[in-house]
């Protein structure tokens, strides 16, 4: 039997991940670095945000259980409801499982939540939602990697679908981007390693614009930006990173990355230790997939076919560089547009992220 600690550590969370996935060949270690700055109260998201950890250990004291909660006034504003989220979410059990969830949920009726989701970490720049299908492979990059007890430990705690991440294969050997014409007047750059501080910040703020309607999407700020994304430039690809400018201003942006699980996998260490930041750099010529992770357009420009021209141009960058997989990744089930484009790509559904809500009512308690 599991029961709540009074202080959770990192090493809760970590251990829980040792435990969980010690078999699993094809676990990925995620990146600790933000739930690590959160947990000692140095995270840039916490001048905006509010989190709580609950973890949970078995008689002997080994970590069964980990949840962290958050509350975030910019999701607030865009739900336009007392909106919480719980994420880092990992247990052994279906017990230890509720212990913490509840716990999670009881701690954020006291902050004045009514609705809760899960898994959600933090924002969209971290992993998102339970994975749904092709458990037999290494996590997509960016993605989610979780056995499917993570849902049935979802539903046994009361939360129920509320909305999914889909991901779309798009097959580079048709050569879809020689069905797209250029877009007069639009120049595209890729991003430089050597000012890779400035390209965070353009990339953040056309983000912020381009994503302000776009569904779980939060507003963040500079400085959460550069805490998050500056380490990431070793596995970025330059190529991969373009911008699009019109009259020597950046107007929209698309990511894509190598996609180094299957090089990972057998690490079992945070990406951001030592030995993952030197695999990433050694690994990432022999991965063959490459994913595209966000893609935006500033509002002014919308609508001129920007966007289409920026998938198009990864396609081509990605064929180039040998690689043979694409997927764009990470689509929210309602963001049609979005949708759309896969699609005109010859886009196929391939992977699916669920995320997970549950009512509070007042006065709830563990």
């Amino acid at each position: 039997m599991a029961t709540l600690v009074n202080e959770p550590r990192l090493d809760d969370y970590t251990g829980v991940l040792d435990r969980r996935y010690a078999g699993d060949r094809h676990f990925v270690y995620p990146d600790i670095g933000f739930l690590g700055r959160v947990m000692a109260a140095r995270s840039a998201y916490l001048t905006r945000g509010r989190a709580q950890a609950f973890a949970a250990r078995d008689e002997s004291g080994n970590p069964f259980a980990f949840a962290m909660a958050f509350i975030d006034p910019g999701l607030q504003r865009k739900t336009g409801a007392a909106t919480g989220t719980i994420g880092y979410f990992e247990a052994l059990d279906e017990e230890a499982a509720g212990t913490v969830l509840d716990a999670a949920c009881a701690w954020l009726a006291t902050q004045d939540v009514t609705e809760v989701w899960a898994p959600f970490n933090a924002n969209p720049y971290n992993r998102m939602g339970a994975r749904e299908n092709r458990f037999d492979e290494a996590p997509f990059i960016g993605c989610a990697h979780d056995p499917p007890t993570t849902r049935q430990f979802l539903l046994a705690a009361g939360f129920q679908l509320l909305n999914r991440y889909l991901n779309f294969e798009i097959d580079l050997a048709t050569k879809p981007w020689e069905r797209f014409d250029s877009t007069l007047g639009v120049e595209f750059r890729p991003a430089s390693r050597r000012h890779f501080r400035h390209e965070v910040l353009s990339y953040v703020h056309l983000h912020n614009q381009a994503f302000r309607s776009v569904w779980g999407e939060v507003e963040i700020s500079d400085a959460e930006a550069l805490q998050m994304l500056m380490r990431s430039r070793l596995a970025i690809e330059p190529r991969l990173f373009q911008f699009a400018v019109v009259d020597g201003h950046d107007v929209g942006f698309v990511l894509c990355m190598p996609d180094l699980g299957q090089v990972l996998a057998p690490l079992h260490v945070p990406l951001t230790s030592p030995r993952g930041i030197a695999k990433i750099v050694s690994g990432r010529k022999r991965a063959r997939g490459v994913g595209l992770l966000s893609l935006g357009v500033a509002s002014d420009y919308q609508g001129r076919g920007i966007g289409t021209a920026l998938v198009a141009a990864s396609c081509r960058v990605a064929a180039d560089l040998g690689f043979t997989r694409f997927e764009y990744a990470l689509v929210a089930e309602n963001n049609d547009p979005s949708k759309a484009t896969a699609v005109r790509f010859g886009g196929t559904l391939c992977r699916s992220f669920g995320i997970y809500e549950r009512a509070l009512v007042s006065g709830f308690n563990n």
